[in-house]
């Protein structure tokens, strides 16, 4: 009894000290500088135009600003919005984007086909063929990356015909490695309705394995909400499905020249798996931004504007505007 009773004791007392390591880091948190200002991470308002797919989903896609495109997918749990802190800069800098939701994200909806990467790729191949975009930045993170890459090496022909630059961030080649693809596999978990956006242990979770060194509080919030929003059966079948994305052996046929981006603190996306996709890929610039996690896109997007404006200006000012369609 007294063994049960110490036991019990230092069950508790354990509990009382997660409990208050929880709440002294959510207080830190809450005084580190907001990359986002205090304010939610939205893409800002534009034409939307959906685009009808054979297995009857229905891409959201979001254009704004006129100049050079760039062509912007987001990651798992993720909407338009997570490229919203990037767009004012780089509006500014007379790019116009193009914002693309992927299946089941969003405004989109999701189809039968399922969610691997493959499928994704060829989402984006339709898309941009609809679009009739031309000469276009394609950019991706995350899971939108893994897409761009899937839509590279399966139509290579077309890919080569409308984008002029590659931009990878946070993201991977492949997944099927030992070790590999836990944060996403993890991430596909449900969550149960006494663990919401609000709670601290959620709040915690977020903020430990999504960012680096020092996330703001309301960065992790935003992330939290964002991720709230999607279905669950769809987190379930796109972390299950991105679990088998590999196309490693592949990426060294993408001839177009590529900007990777990685964060030294990413837990989702290990640094060693960001080199080994700039290594693979021939025509690869890789920057590794020090202490910055998966949400980079969020944590840096100052420099990441910096690099994708630096990478991509020159080239794209001087492509030529496509033709208005007569008729």
């Amino acid at each position: 009894m007294k063994k049960r009773t110490l036991l019990l004791g230092a069950a508790i007392a354990a509990g009382t000290a997660s409990v208050a390591a929880s709440r002294r880091l959510v207080s830190r948190w809450a005084k580190n500088p907001d990359p986002l200002g205090g304010k939610p991470a939205a893409f800002p308002g534009g034409e939307q135009r959906f685009i009808e797919l054979p297995d009857g989903a229905r891409i959201s896609t979001v254009t704004i600003g006129s100049g050079p495109t760039i062509v912007c997918v987001h990651g798992l749990t993720a909407s338009r919005n997570d490229w919203g802190p990037m767009a004012p800069a780089l509006l500014d800098a007379g790019f116009r984007l193009i914002a693309v939701e992927q299946r089941g994200h969003g405004d989109s909806t999701s189809g039968s086909a399922g969610y691997g990467s493959a499928q994704l790729g060829q989402d984006l191949s339709i898309v941009l063929q609809q679009l009739d975009i031309h000469a276009a930045a394609l950019m991706g993170h995350s899971m939108g990356g893994m897409a761009a890459m899937a839509y590279a090496v399966d139509d290579p022909e077309q890919f080569n015909e409308r984008v002029d630059r590659l931009i990878l961030i946070g993201t991977a080649a492949s997944l099927v490695i030992p070790g590999s693809a836990v944060g996403f596999k993890l991430s596909g978990i449900a969550i149960p309705d006494w663990l919401k956006p609000s709670n601290r242990r959620l709040r915690v979770g977020a903020g430990l394995s999504v960012f680096g060194k020092n996330p703001s509080l309301n960065m992790v919030d935003q992330a939290v909400e964002s991720a709230s929003k999607l279905p669950e059966d769809v987190r379930a079948l796109a972390t299950s499905a991105l679990g088998a994305h590999n196309v490693l052996d592949r990426v060294g046929q993408i001839s177009k020249p590529t900007l990777v981006i990685g964060g030294t603190r990413d837990l989702l996306i290990r640094p060693s798996q960001v080199r080994e996709l700039a290594e693979s890929i021939p025509n690869a610039e890789l920057h590794m931004l020090p202490d910055a996690g998966h949400m980079l896109i969020w944590e840096r997007h100052p420099t990441i504007t910096d690099l994708v404006t630096s990478f991509i200006g020159p080239v794209l000012e001087a492509a030529p505007s496509p033709e208005p369609k007569s008729g």
